[in-house]
């Protein structure tokens, strides 16, 4: 049982921190605007990995205000379909020990820096359930007497997508998606990319379909 002067003593230290960062932003105004131009997630945690600040990358991911992540465990801002399955929520479920945000954060922790390291996680937007891959980098902050990280993630998933081997249908072309739908090729290449599809006939196939028009132009 948590007594009435340690959670006024956690209150205390947590509005410590929350000023901190106000402070700090205000102190230095050019800052915030260095760190919210940068075009992925960035995060200030605590050992338990709670956010104490984000940038709007962050904010527009992982689509909450700011200020509603603030203080949230990270398991929770990032939709972790193992925290939305645990009763207890983000650091409590058996797979948390082998959470590489978990590891690189502590490691940050304890003064180290952890760099683009590759990870993949399953989380759930609604009902929907996904499979995101993510680059992991965490560089340790002092504060006071506590230890904080710098954390950054870059996901990855629409690359890494590309890149992996797609089962395609031999005879219509279809692509073979994780959650065994069949998916149109184009439509898939519009969802996992900036790809844009333009439609013509190679002479090949206009030979086929236009036998009986003679032309001395290939049709394309």
């Amino acid at each position: 049982m948590i007594d009435s002067r340690t959670r006024c003593a956690e209150v205390d230290a947590d509005f410590n921190l929350l000023s901190w960062n106000s402070r700090r932003m205000k102190r230095d105004p050019n800052l915030k605007t260095i760190i919210d131009a940068i075009p992925f997630a960035i995060f200030i945690v605590n050992h338990n990995l709670q956010v104490f600040y984000v940038n709007q990358a962050a904010s527009q991911t992982y689509g909450a205000d700011s200020e509603a992540i603030l203080k949230r465990l990270c398991g929770k801002v990032l939709h972790c379909l193992n925290e939305r399955n645990s009763e207890a929520g983000c650091g409590t479920t058996a797979h948390c020990p082998d959470c590489a945000i978990r590891t690189s954060v502590n490691t940050a922790i304890r003064g180290k820096s952890v760099f683009r390291q590759k990870y993949e996680m399953k989380i759930q937007r609604g009902k929907r359930l996904e499979k995101v891959y993510m680059l992991i980098s965490s560089a340790p902050i002092g504060h006071l007497d506590e230890q904080l990280a710098l954390l950054t993630i870059d996901d990855i998933t629409e690359l890494t997508d590309l890149k992996k081997l797609l089962p395609i249908c031999a005879e219509c072309k279809k692509i073979k998606r994780d959650d065994n739908v069949w998916e149109n090729l184009e439509n898939y290449f519009r969802k996992h990319s900036d790809i844009r599809f333009s439609h013509s006939i190679c002479p090949d196939c206009a030979k086929k379909l236009y036998s009986n028009i003679n032309s001395k132009n290939d049709i394309t």
